[in-house]
């Protein structure tokens, strides 16, 4: 009777961590997947850093700005955001001589811009898991025939797999020149925190990679 409750007790163990382990892999993420650089340009200085993110929702545009804002600062660098130097609105700009004047004026000499290309979603079926293990009492054959072994099983669902493909792009003002672009791949609709920092430590760890920025 103790081996068997030993048993059920390991069996048991090892679903969780694995149910932790399928949990956490499931979770969240983002990675970088392809960027370019101006091999030609020699590692620019920035003396300030703009740093904005193109789009409508302004709670991810704030988690975005403010994570990239906050990497390029401990990394060395000097950069504000859109959102706090300009407001909500200044995405909207289409009058590009004004929008230079209002950089310049600020002493920005560098852009850094983030936005959203694309949005897959599709539906996935997962099948449910089975297993089993010894458990029960010995209490002689009838008993140990009905209650030998115990069945634990999940059932089946459907989920939504949501890919979102993001652009990062980097600026020098002063003559308008793209200096480096990033791609980067999400796993979710609504980013966390962690995300947000996870993909501004990527896209700045690549340019500094590839020597097109140095504080």
């Amino acid at each position: 009777m103790k081996k068997n409750i030993k048993m059920m007790l390991a069996v048991q163990s090892l679903v969780l961590i694995f149910s932790l382990q399928l949990f956490i892999s499931c979770s969240p993420s983002v990675k970088l997947t392809a960027s370019w650089s101006d091999r030609n340009v020699q590692p620019v200085r920035f003396s300030k850093i703009l740093v904005t993110a193109i789009g409508k929702d302004l709670e991810k545009r704030k988690l975005a700005e403010d994570n990239i804002k906050g990497e390029l600062q401990d990394r060395g660098f000097a950069a504000a955001t859109s959102l706090d130097e300009f407001g909500p609105d200044f995405a909207k700009m289409n009058d590009s001589a004004a929008m230079r004047g209002m950089l310049l004026d600020k002493a920005f000499d560098g852009a850094l811009t983030v936005r959203v290309l694309n949005i897959n979603e599709h539906d996935r079926w997962v099948p449910g898991s089975f297993y089993y293990a010894p458990v029960g009492f010995y209490r002689g054959f009838y008993g140990y025939y009905r209650r030998v072994w115990g069945y634990y099983s999940e059932p089946g669902y459907y989920t939504t797999d949501v890919e979102v493909l993001l652009e990062s792009n980097l600026y020098l003002l002063a003559t308008g020149e793209l200096l480096w672009s990033g791609q980067s791949k999400a796993f979710s609709r609504n980013p966390t925190p962690e995300m947000a920092r996870r993909y501004a430590k990527n896209i700045i760890d690549d340019m500094i990679d590839k020597r097109v920025i140095a504080p």
